[in-house]
């Protein structure tokens, strides 16, 4: 991103607003979270993920990954945050499509066969995007995708991996 020089005013409270052409270059949305740090004397602001890779996690979706048998994503909003695919392939840190987050921003449950964009690379697969809402706001999802329709106890254990997840970081 190039630089960008505009001037704010500040409140009385010590506000001032994000442009509207930043935040979208930045894919800042109502309600997320932004870290304040000071370098050298400048702040800097960065949109703060607070959802992070961890073990547990990693064991949660390597444990899913195993029962059924598919591809298993674990996505922040707008990125790719945790994988275990049965290719190995590493797609970690990726930001998420368009198409993706808007099915995600719905908080419906996908299960669809056809055409996904993971990462700029369109593969042909059953899916199921599965938005994981903390609070009242979404938090991320599970992406789950393999070569064959989902059997309904696939889809049990899938929910209940969210419903985990859910519990899990609130």
């Amino acid at each position: 991103m190039e630089n960008t020089y505009i001037t704010r005013r500040i409140d009385e409270l010590g506000r001032f607003v994000i442009p509207k052409e930043i935040r979208k270059n930045l894919k800042i949305k109502d309600n997320d979270q932004l870290e304040i740090n000071v370098i050298e004397n400048k702040i800097v602001l960065n949109k703060y993920e607070n959802v992070k890779s961890d073990k547990i996690i990693s064991l949660i979706i390597s444990i899913l990954k195993k029962n059924i048998n598919k591809n298993v994503i674990f996505t922040s909003r707008d990125t790719i945050i945790d994988y275990s695919l049965i290719k190995k392939e590493i797609i970690s840190n990726k930001s998420l499509n368009e198409e993706i987050m808007n099915i995600i921003e719905k908080r419906k449950v996908l299960y669809n066969n056809g055409s996904i964009n993971l990462s700029n690379t369109i593969i042909n697969v059953f899916y199921s995007i599965n938005p994981i809402i903390i609070n009242g706001d979404i938090y991320g999802s599970l992406i789950v995708y393999g070569n064959e329709d989902f059997q309904d106890k696939e889809k049990d254990i899938i929910q209940f991996v969210r419903i985990f997840l859910e519990n899990y970081l609130e």
